[in-house]
């Protein structure tokens, strides 16, 4: 097993922004929506701060009145998208050769968690009082990571589509320890048919070692949903043309809709406007 499992959806050209690029922290961020509405960052999967859609997800939640920040975290990759994390042309399979010593390289969480505490130390110092977490594939693990420390900005409430919190164990360590140390309740939303080749772990599933540890800290507040018929990497990364599916299943559209709705649910029950 690697982050991305066997039939994970591959690059996805950027899908178009409306939000502005700054400087947060001494790190570059793409911003989408006012300033002042109830903040959520998003944490990319490992093709980075503008790969496939996660830039129109940003818009969209900004629609849905939040201020929305992406930053620039993971150094570049065979010089990266948008000089950042994975290159276009990277094929999924060379992601156990090339990107695993990454998780423990330059993209260890130990280097990634302290840029991200920066950043969220600039907008405190700009009077944000809490936070949301939206992460995907990679930017679960590193969700996770940042749940479990000191940070500038209280945390309300973390989501994560296709997570990839798996990764802890395949760097020798316990995802479950890491799961009790989480300051604020979880939404997963793992992929594929359970036990099939190429499906997210039972450990995002209710019951799942996660949920178990997460139900400790926060009861009744944590949610997952499986998606079933989407395979790893769908709500960033699914193709949709003129609302046709190139390379995924007809449903992928309306699931994708499905998440993000589950999500702005999940946030505002959590109190992320309050």
């Amino acid at each position: 097993m690697s982050c991305c499992p066997p039939g994970a959806v591959g690059y996805l050209e950027p899908q178009g922004e409306n939000g502005t690029k700054a400087t947060a922290g001494g790190f570059e961020v793409y911003e989408s929506g006012e300033f002042g509405k109830p903040m959520l960052l998003l944490l990319p999967d490992i093709w980075g701060w503008n790969g496939g859609r996660i830039r129109s997800l940003a818009d969209n939640f900004a629609k849905n009145g939040y201020f929305v920040a992406i930053a620039k975290l993971m150094p570049a990759f065979e010089g990266g998208t948008d000089d950042d994390a994975l290159p276009p042309f990277f094929e999924m399979s060379r992601v156990k050769e090339c990107v695993f010593p990454l998780f423990m390289g330059e993209w260890a969480v130990e280097k990634v968690v302290p840029k991200v505490q920066k950043v969220l130390e600039h907008y405190a110092s700009k009077g944000v009082e809490k936070v949301s977490l939206y992460g995907f594939c990679y930017g679960a693990w590193v969700g996770m990571h940042l749940a479990a420390s000191k940070t500038a900005i209280p945390i309300v409430c973390a989501a994560s589509s296709h997570p990839s919190v798996h990764i802890e164990g395949l760097i020798g360590k316990d995802p479950s320890a890491l799961a009790s140390k989480q300051s604020c309740p979880w939404l997963f939303q793992p992929t594929g048919v359970l036990g099939a080749e190429g499906a997210d772990p039972d450990m995002y599933d209710a019951g799942g070692i996660l949920m178990k540890a997460l139900e400790e800290l926060h009861p009744g507040k944590n949610q997952s949903t499986r998606y079933a018929a989407q395979p790893h990497g769908f709500v960033t990364r699914g193709a949709i043309t003129n609302g046709t599916v190139i390379g995924s299943n007809d449903n992928t559209k309306s699931d994708i809709e499905k998440a993000v709705t589950e999500v702005l649910a999940f946030m505002e029950k959590s109190g992320a406007k309050c």
